[in-house]
């Protein structure tokens, strides 16, 4: 079931269904293991029409009664996405905040290392990066900084190679008054990438440079490209 949620309104091959579920050891007929598994799984739900059955696969339903907490949460922060790109901060905040309480925890645990299981499982994960750097980006335009470093706070150690986070959990730090702190997350991103060789991005500099002139102030909404979760 969880195979077919994770691609609901599309028909998923019987092939890679049973490869999904029996990746080391095919049973003799696998189509009728198949049918068994589906028939338990529509009587669970208590609703036949939920799995659909297709030419050669099956799908579960999109819409009706079943509603998919993924589903909600990659729907908000794309709404969130939507609102800061238009540069409604405020709303934007509201968005990604309602995504984040969405969220609990890492998704399809018990299929994290299944290889169905990588493309949806990244997918959440990226969102979830998109709603905490969106989120820092809408707080600062609202001249919130507090919660901007907090959000930046908790997409760092998700992703700790990547600039984005750690420069908006600087910036946040910067603006909020702490310059200490600002120079010690850049110093702590310099580190993390030396430690890989890595160089850091001219931003970093840039950045550093404000910092230490005390020339940052909350920026103002702005526009920017969309980028789908």
């Amino acid at each position: 079931t969880r195979v077919l949620v994770t691609r609901r309104g599309s028909f998923v091959p019987n092939d890679v269904l049973a490869e999904a579920l029996w990746p080391e050891r095919m049973p003799a007929d696998p189509n009728a293991n198949l049918r068994v598994l589906v028939q338990r799984a529509r009587s669970a739900f208590g609703d036949p029409a939920v799995i659909e059955t297709g030419p050669g696969g099956y799908s579960f339903a999109a819409g009706g009664r079943f509603v998919v907490d993924t589903e909600v949460f990659l729907s908000a922060v794309r709404a969130g996405q939507e609102q800061l790109a238009a540069g409604r901060a405020g709303a934007a905040l509201r968005e990604f905040r309602a995504a984040l309480e969405l969220w609990a925890g890492e998704p399809l645990p018990e299929d994290a290392y299944e290889d169905w299981a990588q493309e949806p499982r990244n997918a959440v994960h990226r969102a979830l990066l998109h709603a905490l750097e969106g989120g820092a980006e809408a707080a600062l335009a609202l001249r919130d900084p507090d919660q901007a470093a907090a959000l930046a706070e908790r997409a760092v150690p998700r992703e700790p190679l990547r600039g984005p986070p750690a420069l908006l959990l600087a910036r946040a730090l910067a603006v909020g008054g702490d310059q200490a702190a600002a120079l010690h997350a850049i110093d702590s991103l310099r580190h993390r990438l030396a430690e890989e060789g890595l160089d850091p991005s001219p931003e970093v500099d840039d950045l550093q440079l404000k910092i230490l002139r005390g020339e940052l102030e909350a920026p103002k909404p702005r526009r920017h490209a969309l980028v789908s979760p």
